[in-house]
This record gives C-alpha cells, structure tokens and sequence, in this order.
C-alpha cells in the first residue's frame, strides 16, 4: 500500500466545518535565488491545523475538494488570509510570495477580479504575487479560462507552470500561456543525478527558460549534491527540503531575518553567457555573409534580421550590466568589458559595410578582427567560470552545519 492508499478518508463535510471553524492556515517554503544566494520569496502551502493540534496535509483532502465545487471555495476562503500574511511580510522583505491555485478558481473572472480589487484597495504591488498553475491543470483549461488569467498578468502578477516536466504537452501548453517561470518537478530533480537523461533534460529546460526570458525554479531540492548541480547548470531558484520545508509565518520571518548566504557561485549564470555571446555572434555573421550574395542595390542588404548591436543589449550585455555586475571584484570580469564593447564596434562596422555595398573580400579582414576579440572575451569568461566552479567545490558543505539546516532541527 503507498503512502498516498493510506491518507484517512475525508468526507467534504469536514472539509466545509474546518472552514467554518478557521481550521486552515498557510505554511511558508523559502526559496533562494542562485544568482544572489538569499532567500527570494516563498512558497504558501495551505496545511489543515485540527483543534487537538494534528495537521492535515494537503494531499487528503485537496484531491476531494477538487472533485467538488469546495476547491473554489478554500481558495477564496484562503485568499484573504494570504493578503494578510503578505501586508506582514512586506516591512521584512520585498520579494514575491506564490500561491496555488486550480484551474476551477477561473472559471469564471470572479477570482481574479477578487485578487485585483484586493491588491488595488490595500497597494500591494502585483508582482509581489505569482500564481501557480500546475501543467496539467493549464493542459485541460479552455480559452476561456486562460483569459480570465490574462488580467492578472496585464497588471504584473507572475504566473508559473508548476510541475514542469510531468505533462504530456510541456511545451505546446508554454507557448499558449503567458508564464513567467517554470518549476521543475521535484520527481525529476530527485532523479536528475542517477540519470543522464534527466540530467540532460533540466539542464536543457534551464536552457529554454533563459532563451525565452522566463525564471526556472527546481522544487524539491533534498540534498546538496542536486543543489551543486543546479548552481551549476545556470537555475534560477531552488526550493525544497535543502532549504527548509514549509514553516508558520512566525518562523519564515526569523528565517529570513537570519540572512542566510547560501553557499557558491553560480557558475552555471556564467555557462549561460558564454553560450549567449557565441549565439550573438553566428547570428551576426551568418546574416552578413547571406546578405553579401545580394547586389550592392538590393533591400535585402538594408534590412538585415541582426543581433542588438549594442554591447549593453546584448544578452551578454544585459547579464554583465545587470546580474552579472556580482562578479565585479574579479579582474577577469572587469577585463572583458573593453573587448565585448570593441567587439560590437566592429559588428557595427561590418554591418554598415554589407548596407554600403561591400562584398565578402571587404568583410574578411573585419571578420577575422570580430573572431579575435571574441576568443579574448571567451577566454575572459572561461576563466571567471573555472574560479566560479573552484569557489563551489571550496564552500558546498557550508550550509549543512548551519543551526538552521532541517537536518540540525529537531
């Protein structure tokens, strides 16, 4: 019998009675980002609290309460008091709080225009908040539900795809909906270091989420061998067991206030920029060489489909000048910045001549410069990510001594 054959019956009328008797609450699982190594907002996990004390956990009575309308009604019951908890939570910290919820609640636009008249009554801004929707629920849900959602990301409320990984359609379902972050299923992270092929596969949805712009969360994190190799692979956020399973608001706020630095530097971040600038720059100079077979009249040279010429909009540039800017006491860091920004000056240069008329003779002396400065920003970049991996072997096992590590916690 697994665990799941032995949860207690629970009848809806129980359910309904605990509602009335203000029986649930919501427990609060941190997450940390790996780009800055301290917690980054929290996951609300609704948990059923009996007056003798004993908790209820969500999976034996959500699966029941799905069944029925009762779904809806726990996630207006629970929404206020979400609120609630967030208003206490932001003189702590800024980051956003998630919450789940059922593609039931957007039936119809009642919920959504609940949560944004809330948000708009008591100013909490909108992206402090993100909704969870799992794959399949996003699967199975119509046109009309997707549009009920829509409002809620017009205003700036995230949306995540959670259990990422666990449908049958991932990604035809990620191109019709607007999410902002993906999660990973905590059954693939689980497995992910005794296989290749799940190894292969979150490390290549980590790929996906940065070329589309979308944050990836790995839930489920247990042990620091899967946290090393997630810091490694270029993730977002972890959440999960490793970090701390979900706690009373009480104690996620002096969780919080401990200020945690969570151990290593996110070599992968850096694995994800040296893959970006060799992108940038195939797209460039395949484009120029297809646009020199052209006459030198031809429209085609003028409208040319190119890479942002700037050094600052680059997706190289974005993460030196944005996130990237963490690694800025490191010489080999500081010492890419003048080629990257001579780099792009010859792409500049390049792309005015294939516009004036020039042929491929013309464009080989500039192109060999263009592959030069790019081997040199290469190599500024490898050697910033070998420092990266040899800060991570040094502090991997930092946070297992700490006092607050589940495994140091009765």
């Amino acid at each position: 019998m697994s665990p799941r054959d032995a949860l207690p019956m629970i009848a809806e009328t129980e359910i309904i009675e605990a509602m009335k008797n203000d029986e649930f609450v919501f427990h609060y699982q941190p997450k940390v980002s790996l780009v800055t190594g301290k917690v980054s907002g929290a996951e609300a996990l609704i948990r059923w609290i009996k007056p003798e004390g004993s908790v209820v956990m969500p999976d034996a009575f959500i699966p029941v309460a799905e069944q029925s309308s009762l779904i809806k009604d726990i996630t207006r019951h629970m929404f206020p008091k979400l609120v609630n908890d967030l208003m206490v939570l932001t003189d702590v910290e800024k980051s956003p709080l998630s919450f789940n919820a059922s593609a039931r609640d957007f039936e119809d636009d009642a919920f959504a225009r609940m949560m944004l008249e809330s948000l708009e009554t008591l100013q909490i801004p909108p992206d402090s908040l993100q909704v969870e929707l799992t794959e399949t629920a996003a699967l199975e849900a119509g046109d009309r539900i997707r549009n009920n959602i829509l409002p809620l990301r017009q205003v700036g409320l995230g949306l995540a795809m959670d259990d990422f990984g666990t449908g049958y359609s991932s990604l035809d379902t990620l191109s019709k909906w607007p999410f902002t972050i993906i999660k990973l299923d905590q059954g693939i992270i689980g497995r992910m270091l005794d296989s290749d092929k799940c190894s292969t596969i979150v490390e290549s949805s980590i790929r996906m989420a940065h070329e589309l712009g979308i944050s990836i969360v790995a839930e489920g994190v247990e042990n620091n061998g899967q946290y090393q190799h997630l810091l490694g692979s270029g993730c977002t956020k972890v959440q999960g067991f490793w970090i701390s399973k979900a706690i009373p608001l009480d104690r996620y706020i002096s969780f919080v206030k401990e200020d945690i630095r969570w151990s290593g530097m996110p070599a992968g971040l850096i694995s994800m920029a040296i893959v970006d600038h060799v992108q940038w720059r195939k797209q460039l100079v395949s484009e120029l060489v297809r646009a020199v077979s052209f006459p030198k009249n031809s429209p085609h040279r003028k409208y040319l489909n190119i890479p942002p010429l700037s050094c600052k909009e680059c997706r190289l540039g974005l993460w030196y000048y944005g996130v990237g800017q963490m690694f800025k006491d490191r010489q080999s860091f500081l010492d890419m910045e003048k080629p990257h920004c001579e780099f792009h000056d010859i792409g500049i240069l390049l792309v005015d001549l294939v516009r004036d008329g020039a042929g491929i003779e013309d464009l080989t002396p500039h192109l060999r410069t263009l592959s030069e400065h790019s081997m040199e920003i290469l190599g500024k970049l490898q050697a910033l990510e070998i420092e990266g991996l040899m800060d991570m072997n040094a502090s991997q096992h930092a946070w297992i001594s700490h006092p607050l590590h589940p495994t140091n916690q009765a």
